[in-house]
């Protein structure tokens, strides 16, 4: 019998998959959820009563809808080719309109043809049933499938066994096993060449994959028990034929009668399950050098003993190991057919075809071969390197045009991949690039410190993208555009985006032939009307959702205006439910957002409400008073959920559990828990996060998780430190406005402060010799940049170092603090983990100038009398903020306890300073890393070396731009000097009298004889 908790770990998992999709509907979602209990009971009755039926009525199976794919310009192409093609429009409107004047004034007029395919839009009910069933039955058939599949495959349990069951979503993140899939097929072939093989590559693609499948042949026996050997229960039987029934009664109620329900994520087990002998056949027939499936993309590595010298002769060599389940559609030999006999019959009947016209074959030997996939290598490194980067926007406005021009048009892009070069798949990552830059600066920026930019790019983006043809590649990406509008309160331009839609759908209806993907030849064409109504009722739908979602909980005055000015009397008029559906008023659309941002659905994740307000902008945040609490959530979650989602309840200040939390689409990540845990690293606590690490995250942390150990040392596990250590020390500067700004919680009057971090960072994550750490530093940056920038920077593997701008606390107190984001992989994976240190103690000029800029005091959030030590991996260093140097008794605890201290600074008085520098050095024996403001400088290094000249491994001062300079320190020979009982003559100066008794004996490590 299936209970109410299966079914709310499955509507949990279900909403995550949703959401992420490319089409949700977060109305459905939320209509849903409002009466989550009383839907999942009914949906409970049903799954456990006798009838079957149900799954096949039109309630449960929800419909579908129209989405852009295409406007084929075929029929122009070959115009420009009998016609001369040299003439070239700035504008893609001219452009637009001198095509159809001129396909028009043919002797057979010819129109472009606008290509669409069907997405499902299925009942909440149905996304509920297909993750149960994934959870049950789906992911017996997900095992049975070898590692050469890569492409959605369901997230299990760190063994590798079981399924996951409280992970948030279903599958694995797309991206590693995406890259995983094309760069080991790229390995594979560098290393064939490389030992003087004569190699093969082929490269292919299933044609309407998804929309060609029936998935019938999932309930016949024989592939069940003979090819797959899977044995089913009564029950999982039941569920089992439940799914499918209700798939084929998707498919049938579409046009076209067949195929799965693109937008269902289970329909993505079952697409697997259909080739799952292509992949057998050839692991096992073929033996490959190497062969790998991402979803219908494959890509096949092998030795060219045979001499193939054509695409035929390796299909038809292929053809001859394939068991007759691979062959030539017709005699053109044109397209290649997959028909294994569980596809072959009845209702189980697919059509999966490779066009020729997609695949390609690589003949590669030698030096040329080589010359190849190293080109194919540095062309992925060049795209991997522009998402690496931090957001940057050109530095003037007048630019943004020229910059989403480049990114979006299809000329001179290379491949990145070993098919062909994918134009539209290339323009597409180059607009996802830009787009994400400007959400990045939405997140960090207040709106008027980039309003020049957003004006320009909302501009270009409605003169190149919102037009035709360009607009059916790239409309995935419209949502993202109107919530970046909407969020900044730009609505002259949200209007103008309306209206070119408005516009766009017009010219659509008059000026282009309809076309579905996968249409039957020999049925009659489409109904343009019907199909165009469906298309704009749910382009609509998408643009008044994300309108909602991102709606500001609280206008400006500005944003008062303009939405009066230019949005007050838009309601667009395309369907009357679209009509009906418009939100009225400022207001309406205000109490919309509050209820999607309540359940994880707005613009911002409801987490944002939990995190200390100087870590988010509150722009997007409604009053806690319109927040939903969680009816009855001990009835629909296992306790593991239910229990740590209560402490996290409590951590952010709840009296009772929201909904969003254990139901969320974008829960808490690790960082932010250790940040909302403030003891998150003292053995007592280590219970509570446990559970909700499970709760909110589905993982338990092991026995690696970072702890202050009985000695008060905060282990960090970061594997084996390597004997030397880079340090990036950069020389950046915070201006003194800005810092009185921060004390005063007014806008920060540097408008170019991000800008320039930015490209420091770039700077830092560029180079080409890694860093092990990065030091800002005192009060260099603002809270809310720090999670974004340390997992930048945790993507090559650097840590950092940074003094935290003033954190304002209750009672005129304000903290000054040194965060660590530090790697760490002691979960099974790499992670990061913040740990925050408060100064103690202002500095007697700091004092001052708090109390007379706006009357504040210093004080700690958690005081300590002897400075914290931190072991990551197996380098030991502290941290002291500035003035803290000069306390002499910090410097004798930390005598013999660390390999490296860091000391952040904003400090003028840099003689006195330096004489602290070199006598720590020399008196702590350590390594000292010491940042400082660029505008006074002396940054440095400073090493205990016996020669002077190498006790400033670096050392910088002055310049009028940002930088960074790495130097290295060898901390194993600074402790194998160390752990002689008599100091040796070299590298460095003897240890001080009595360092010998203050010697951490766990930092000792075999000295070097002489």
């Amino acid at each position: 019998m299936t209970n109410l908790q299966d079914l709310g770990l499955a509507y949990r998992k279900a909403k995550v998959d949703l959401y992420y999709s490319s089409h949700a509907s977060l109305d459905d979602i939320a209509n849903y959820e409002e009466n989550l209990h009383s839907n999942l009971s009914l949906l409970q009755e049903k799954i456990n009563g006798e009838d079957e039926a149900w799954v096949t009525s039109p309630e449960f199976i929800g419909t579908w809808t129209l989405v852009t794919k295409s406007v084929e310009m075929d029929c122009w192409a070959k115009y420009k080719k009998e016609n001369g093609g040299g003439l070239i429009f700035s504008s893609p409107i001219d452009e637009w309109q001198h095509a159809l004047k001129a396909l028009a004034e043919k002797e057979v007029p010819e129109k472009p043809k606008a290509e669409f395919r069907i997405m499902a839009r299925c009942s909440l009910d149905f996304h509920v049933l297909s993750t149960l069933w994934m959870l049950e039955v789906g992911q017996l058939f997900d095992a049975r499938l070898s590692e050469c599949a890569y492409g959605n495959r369901l997230r299990r349990t760190q063994d590798g066994k079981g399924i996951n069951k409280l992970s948030l979503g279903s599958f694995q993140p797309y991206l590693k096993p995406f890259r995983d899939w094309r760069d080991k097929g790229i390995a594979a072939m560098r290393a064939a060449l490389d030992a003087d093989k004569k190699i093969v590559a082929l490269t292919a693609d299933v044609s309407s994959f998804y929309h060609e499948l029936n998935p019938g042949f999932m309930l016949n026996p024989s592939f069940r028990k003979e090819i797959l050997g899977i044995k089913l229960n009564r029950r999982k039987k039941k569920l089992h034929r439940l799914f499918i029934h209700a798939l084929q009664a998707w498919a049938a109620a579409t046009p076209l009668k067949k195929g799965l329900p693109v937008g269902l994520p289970a329909s993505a087990i079952v697409a697997n399950m259909a080739l799952v002998e292509l992949d057998r056949c050839i692991e096992h027939q073929v033996a490959p050098i190497y062969y790998g499936r991402y979803v219908d993309d494959i890509l096949l590595v092998m030795e060219n003993g045979a001499g193939f010298d054509s695409t035929l002769d390796l299909w038809e060599w292929l053809f001859d190991r394939s068991n007759e389940m691979l062959g030539w559609v017709d005699q053109s030999k044109k397209q290649v057919r997959f028909r294994p006999a569980y596809l072959s019959k009845g209702r189980s009947k697919s059509r999966v075809r490779f066009a020729n016209g997609k695949n390609k074959v690589f003949i590669l030997a030698g030096e040329p071969g080589k010359t190849l996939a190293d080109a194919i290598a540095h062309q992925i490194y060049e795209r991997a390197s522009e998402w690496r980067a931090m957001p940057r926007l050109p530095r003037s406005a007048t630019h943004v045009g020229t910059d989403l021009l480049a990114a979006t048009q299809s000329d001179g892009e290379a491949a990145d991949n070993l098919r062909n070069a994918d134009a539209l798949t290339m323009r597409r990552a180059g607009f996802a690039i830009k787009l994400r830059d400007f959400e990045a600066y939405e997140r960090d920026l207040l709106p008027e410190a980039w309003a020049a930019h957003r004006r320009a790019f909302f501009r270009a983006f409605t003169q190149h993208v919102l037009v035709l043809p360009q607009f059916f590649d790239l409309a995935v990406y419209l949502p993202r555009v109107i919530r970046l509008a909407t969020a900044c309160e730009d609505f002259a331009d949200l209007r103008r985006i309306i209206e070119a839609l408005q516009r766009l759908c017009q010219q659509v209806q008059e000026q282009c032939d309809i076309s579905v993907k996968a249409w039957h030849e020999k049925k009659s064409k489409p109904n343009a009307t019907e199909m165009l109504d469906r298309w704009k009722g749910q382009l609509f739908s998408s643009v008044r959702e994300s309108i909602t979602a991102a709606f500001p909980p609280r206008l400006s005055k500005a944003g008062k205006q303009a939405w009066k000015t230019y949005m007050a009397d838009c309601h667009p008029v395309i369907d009357l439910d679209a009509f009906l559906s418009w939100p009225l008023s400022v207001k309406s659309f205000q109490a919309q957002q509050a209820r999607l941002f309540s359940l994880d659905l707005a613009h911002l994740p409801f987490r944002f409400i939990g995190l200390p307000k100087e870590m988010v902008a509150q722009r997007g945040i409604p009053a806690k008073k319109t927040i939903v609490g969680c009816d009855k959530a001990a009835e629909l979650l296992s306790s593991a959920v239910f229990e740590g989602a209560q402490t996290v309840t409590q951590w952010i200040g709840f009296k009772q559990l929201p909904q969003g939390l254990p139901f969320a689409t974008r829960p808490f990540n690790l960082p932010e828990l250790f940040i909302l845990n403030r003891h998150a690293y003292l053995e007592a606590t280590q219970d509570d996060m446990r559970a909700v690490v499970l709760s909110v995250r589905g993982f338990e942390l092991g026995e690696k998780t970072p702890l202050f150990d009985k000695n008060n040392v905060l282990q960090v596990p970061d594997g084996v430190t390597p004997r030397k250590c880079s340090i990036a020390v950069s020389s950046w500067q915070t201006s003194l406005d800005s810092w009185t700004a921060s004390v005063m919680r007014m806008p920060d009057p540097d408008a170019e402060r991000y800008v320039r971090l930015c490209r420091l960072l770039d700077g830092v994550i560029a180079q080409p010799r890694d860093s092990r750490y990065l030091i800002l530093p005192e009060l260099a940056l603002p809270a809310h940049w720090f999670i974004r920038i340390a997992r930048k920077l945790q993507g090559r593997g650097i840590s950092l170092v940074t003094g935290i701008e003033y954190l304002h606390a209750s009672k005129s107190r304000v903290r000054n603090q040194v965060w660590a984001a530090l790697s760490h992989d002691g979960l099974g994976f790499p992670s990061l983990m913040i740990y925050r240190q408060d100064k103690q103690r202002p500095a007697l000029h700091e004092e001052q100038e708090l109390q007379r800029l706006a009357g504040l005091e210093m004080k700690p959030d958690k005081a300590w009398k002897t400075p914290p030590i931190i072991q990551h991996g197996d380098f030991r260093f502290t941290m002291l903020i500035c003035s803290e140097l000069t306390n002499i008794r910090y410097r004798a605890d930390l005598r013999g306890k660390v390999d490296a201290l860091f000391v952040p600074e904003w400090n003028p008085d840099t003689e006195t300073f330096n004489a602290l520098v070199e006598s720590a050095a020399l008196d702590i024996h350590a390594y000292i890393i010491q940042c400082n403001d660029r505008q006074y400088g002396d940054s440095r290094i400073r090493a205990p070396y016996k020669d002077s000249w190498k006790r400033d491994v670096l050392r910088v001062k002055g310049g009028v731009t940002d930088y960074c300079v790495i130097g290295e320190i060898d901390v194993q020979a600074l402790r194998q000097f160390q752990s002689s009982h008599r100091s040796p003559a070299k590298p460095f100066k003897p240890v001080p009298d009595g360092f010998n008794d203050a010697m951490d004996h766990r930092r000792k490590i075999l000295p070097l004889g002489e």
